[in-house]
């Protein structure tokens, strides 16, 4: 995350904190625990750095019930931070299992401070590419160009974390009926492997581990050449997506051992 984004993550953490509120760190962000036993997630996007956003997940089934908890955990949010950043409405992204998720964005107000960060250009960086670089510089960017191609124990490829975590992204703007549809459309039959596995994945994608886990998990029934030659077919018309990192990281991890 980088240093920009911490400072907003922080200004809001340390607001929470001043109000009272029971707060936890988080990777990306930070959790909000709430009396009734629910919690707010904080966190920041991996393809959009920029924004941060707020997810409430709720398991009420009255509708009522739950759009009044949600206007109300809103209300309590936007109060603990009444000066520091404005709270979008929530709006519900998916129900998985009973469990609804509701997600807002957090803007930061504009707050003049001497200690803010400073923002370097793009061309700012490329002249510095040009001139030799500090140690600490030399330190980031191996850190940020690192290949997570390390090998397991079963030299099996290590799944890339942003790629899970753009996957979990995607279909948390998906429901089960656009799901049904999309596969659907690609002709996969009710009994197919491969969408059976896409399915489950679909149910299973709450945070990074558990879609890596998921992910492994449906690539061991993945075996025969028909099933292989279907995830084939599957990745190929599923290209720019939202089943496009979930298919890429299940095709990754089924094909590893060939490549």
């Amino acid at each position: 995350m980088n240093q920009k984004i911490e400072d907003k993550v922080t200004v809001i953490k340390e607001s929470l904190h001043t109000a009272g509120l029971d707060i936890s760190e988080q990777k990306n962000g930070i959790r909000l625990k709430l009396d009734s036993g629910y919690h707010i997630d904080i966190f920041t996007l991996t393809n959009s750095p920029g924004q941060i956003r707020a997810r409430i997940k709720i398991e009420e089934p009255d509708p009522l019930r739950r759009q009044a908890y949600v206007e109300s955990t809103q209300n309590s949010l936007s109060r603990a931070l009444n000066g520091v950043a404005s709270v979008e409405p929530f709006h519900m992204s998916r129900e998985v299992g009973g469990e609804y998720f509701y997600n807002s964005v957090l803007e930061l107000e504009d707050i003049c401070s001497d200690n803010e960060p400073i923002e370097v250009s793009r061309d700012a960086v490329e002249v510095l590419d040009d001139s030799e670089p500090a140690n600490d510089l030399v330190v980031d960017a191996a850190a940020e160009f690192e290949f997570d191609f390390d090998l397991k124990e079963d030299n099996q490829l290590k799944i890339v974390k942003t790629l899970a975590e753009e996957a979990i992204e995607k279909l948390e703007t998906v429901d089960a009926k656009m799901l049904r549809r999309s596969l659907d459309m690609m002709s996969l039959k009710r009994s197919s492997a491969v969408r059976l596995a896409v399915t489950r994945i679909f149910r299973s994608a709450m945070e990074v581990e558990e879609i890596e886990q998921a992910i492994q998990n449906e690539a061991k029934k993945i075996v025969t050449p028909e099933d292989r030659m279907e995830l084939q077919a599957v990745k190929a018309l599923s290209t720019n997506g939202f089943l496009a990192p979930v298919v890429d990281l299940l095709w990754q991890e089924v094909f590893n051992d060939e490549y």
